[in-house]
């Protein structure tokens, strides 16, 4: 016996959501180092180098993200920006990871990746709002 499964738009959104952000995480922990190692050994950085790089890019996004968070979740809060802020750092994520791939050698691709990284967590954020304004 075959029954029909129905996803309503809400469900829909909320898979696509969780692709999106599945894909971005698996590339930042698996291929996204690589791409940078690469960068860092057509430079001459030695190993040491860069894992101490590397290590720097994700302390530097996590203090982006402790002190620009508070300010956009507080501006998401007020009355008709939850979904603009959602949107510019949607818009501000994708050209970013776009640039990511553009980056020409590791000190520009340490200038890209914390905004990019802050603007991909800004967005996963205000998703999680819209979700718990919908489901409370």
């Amino acid at each position: 016996m075959k029954e029909k499964f129905k996803l309503t738009t809400l469900e829909k959104g909320w898979i696509l959501y969780d692709v999106g952000n599945s894909a971005f995480i698996l590339l930042v922990s698996t291929i996204i180092p690589i791409f940078f190692e690469s960068l860092c050994k057509a430079d001459g950085l030695t190993d040491a180098q860069y894992l101490s790089n590397w290590s720097f890019l994700g302390s530097i996004s996590t203090l982006i993200v402790a002190f620009i968070g508070p300010v956009c979740g507080t501006m998401a809060d007020r009355k008709g920006f939850k979904k603009p802020i959602f949107l510019l750092s949607m818009l501000l994520g994708a050209i970013g990871c776009a640039a990511l791939g553009a980056a020409w050698g590791w000190l520009s691709f340490a200038v890209i990746f914390p905004w990019v990284e802050m603007y991909v967590r800004q967005r996963r954020t205000s998703v999680r709002n819209f979700i718990m304004n919908i489901w409370i």
